[in-house]
């Protein structure tokens, strides 16, 4: 298995043989990819979009044998996938698992990224917490890079708090070009008290690449 895109939950190379459950009966598939919220079927000849579709599948690790619910979110023509070098097929967003389905699938996505660093590292970072760094002005924003960044410290004032160790995202929004520029940081300390003295102590993260970082301060279009 294997990691693709960058997204919040992270697709995996996953083979899974999947039996499609119509009204002219079962129809056998194989999956290209899955991640938490969905998979890719192979098919030379993809569902309409929308389409409600009821399929079953054994899970390798445990045997499992699960019962899935989804909707066809996408898809990929023949044509298409002549074009892109992709597979033709149809990416079924799952819902309405119930709890234990939803469970087994979970764990049997949470083993596949665990094999994988590229995605457990994404998956880590989408469920890292987030702490808003509003600016309101260019001369704080001076500050905050010639003083705050430099040293590589930040007292945040929030009523959202998190434990002393944490690793969280600052979303830093310029005030004027209203871009919002996101920086690596861990919680130090945390301060309790008034709602005027209550925040956090944050480490800041400098970037390797810092283009970002220089086009933010300078008003500039971050790069995608």
């Amino acid at each position: 298995m294997a990691s693709a895109s960058n997204r919040r939950s992270p697709r995996i190379l996953a083979s899974l043989d999947v039996i499609l459950q119509t009204v002219d009966g079962d129809v056998p598939f194989q999956t290209h990819d899955a991640s938490y919220e969905g998979v890719f079927i192979v098919s030379k000849d993809p569902l309409p979009l929308r389409k409600l579709i009821r399929f079953r599948t054994r899970l390798p690790s445990t045997g499992d044998e699960l019962q899935m619910l989804g909707l066809v979110a996408h898809t990929v023509s023949a044509d298409d996938a002549r074009e892109t070098g992709r597979q033709p097929g149809m990416g079924i967003q799952l819902f309405s698992l119930g709890k234990d389905t939803a469970e087994r699938w979970r764990d049997f996505i949470d083993q596949a990224y665990e094999a994988n660093p590229e995605a457990r590292a994404q998956v880590e970072r989408a469920r890292r917490p987030a702490v808003r760094v509003r600016i309101p002005t260019p001369s704080v924003l001076q500050k905050f890079r010639d003083v705050d960044l430099a040293r590589g410290q930040l007292f945040l004032r929030t009523p959202d708090l998190h434990p002393a160790g944490t690793r969280v995202d600052c979303l830093v929004s310029h005030p004027t070009s209203g871009q919002t520029l996101t920086i690596d940081a861990r919680v130090d300390e945390v301060v309790d008290g008034s709602i005027r003295e209550r925040g956090l102590r944050l480490s800041l993260r400098m970037p390797h690449d810092t283009t970002d970082l220089d086009r933010f301060f300078t008003g500039q279009s971050l790069a995608n």
